[in-house]
C-alpha cells in the first residue's frame, strides 16, 4: 500500500490542503477549494501549484461527491444524509466499497468482499486537520487524497 499525510494549512485564503509521504516536507500533490462556489469543488495539482490532476465536486447537501483524473471520472463517493454513525459507499470501476467510520472514531477502511482492505483514510489527533491515507496499489492515488478532503468536508468542517 502506499501512504500519504494529507494536511489542512493554516491561514490559507480558500480550503488549502498539502499531501506529503509521512515526515517528509516535500509537498507532493495540493489541494484548493474553488471560493464562492454553492457546491464543494476542489483541484487537485501536483507539487504546490502544478499541473491539474484531478478534481472534487460534491452536491450542495454533501452526500455525493465525483472523483476525476486528468480526462475521467475515476470514483464517487456517496454519504447517507442522515445517518448516526459515519458511513460511506466508493465506487472505483465496478468495485463498491462500504465503509464505516464509527460514531467518534475516524477510521474509514473500504475492503473488498473478501476482507481485504483497498482504502484507509484515518484522521489523526493533531492541532491541524490532518490525514492518514493508505490506498492499494489498484485504486488511483486521486481517489485517496480526494477521498480525505471529502470526509473532512462532510464529517469535519462547520461550513
Amino acid at each position: 500500500m502506499v501512504t500519504y499525510e494529507i494536511t489542512q494549512a493554516f491561514l490559507s485564503v480558500g480550503t488549502v490542503y498539502h499531501a506529503r509521504k509521512p515526515r517528509e516536507e516535500a509537498v507532493l500533490y495540493t489541494v484548493r477549494g474553488v471560493l464562492m462556489s454553492a457546491t464543494p469543488k476542489f483541484r487537485l495539482v501536483e507539487g504546490d501549484d502544478g499541473k491539474e490532476v484531478g478534481t472534487l465536486t460534491g452536491n450542495f447537501i454533501k452526500t455525493k461527491y465525483d472523483i476525476n483524473d486528468e480526462s475521467k471520472t475515476v470514483g464517487s463517493l456517496v454519504f447517507p444524509a442522515v445517518a448516526f454513525k459515519k458511513t460511506l459507499t466508493l465506487t472505483v470501476g465496478d468495485e463498491v466499497y462500504e465503509a464505516d467510520g464509527g460514531v467518534f472514531r475516524g477510521v474509514f477502511q473500504c475492503k473488498r468482499k473478501d476482507g481485504e482492505v483497498m482504502l484507509e483514510i484515518a484522521k489523526e489527533l493533531s492541532i491541524r486537520d490532518t490525514f492518514s491515507v493508505k490506498t492499494d496499489e489498484a485504486v488511483p492515488y486521486q481517489v485517496g487524497l480526494l477521498a480525505a478532503v471529502a470526509i473532512h468536508s462532510r464529517f469535519y468542517e462547520m461550513v
